[in-house]
């Protein structure tokens, strides 16, 4: 069950087979603050606002701020007593660099299925590519092929017209070439 306020919920332990709206216990409280959310529009909980703050930045944090919080006085004084001991400064210094591995590893696995797919994806334009040059090279191929045999079947027939003799006028309107062209047949 939680209480939802605009920057925090506090959910609690329930029953779910009990009817009635009953809390099995008040000793745990699972609270979860959007930090940057909560500063930003900071309320009138003195004691909300004191965790926030432990919570973010434990080392600015005095006793005299928090005199009277019994639970975050041993807070306090149990995260000074861990970071005074070599050996829980070991474990938060391992844990550390697992968690940074973590990101790392997770990154470099991240940026090399990137390479790869940047590598298909360039492989598959090339064959798309090369397949529509080979396309259009043929459909120019062919054009250019009508043109020239068209062209060589006109003065192909112009070379016979001349030939036989037939008029250059009667040549240029049967044909299309030019007198020009038509004489340099000859």
């Amino acid at each position: 069950m939680a209480c939802s306020c605009q920057r925090y919920s506090i959910f609690y332990k329930k029953n779910k087979y009990l009817t009635a709206n009953y809390i099995l216990t008040q000793k745990l409280d699972i609270a979860i603050i959007e930090i940057p959310k909560y500063k930003k529009y900071k309320g009138n909980n003195r004691k909300l606002d004191a965790w926030v703050k432990f919570i973010d930045e434990p080392e600015e944090v005095n006793m005299e701020e928090i005199k009277g919080d019994k639970a975050l006085e041993e807070a306090k004084k149990l995260l000074e007593h861990i970071s005074e001991d070599e050996y829980e400064q070991e474990l938060a210094f391992k844990r550390d660099l697992f968690l940074k591995d973590k990101i790392a590893i997770e990154a470099a696995g991240y940026d090399k299925g990137l390479e790869e797919g940047i590598k298909q994806g360039v492989q598959q334009g090339i064959q798309q590519g090369v397949q529509q040059g080979i396309q259009q090279g043929i459909q120019q191929g062919i054009q250019q092929g009508v043109q020239i045999g068209t062209q060589k079947g006109i003065t192909e027939i112009a070379k016979r017209m001349l030939a036989q003799n037939k008029d250059i006028e009667f040549i240029i309107e049967c044909t299309g070439l030019t007198k020009e062209e038509i004489e340099n047949l000859r």
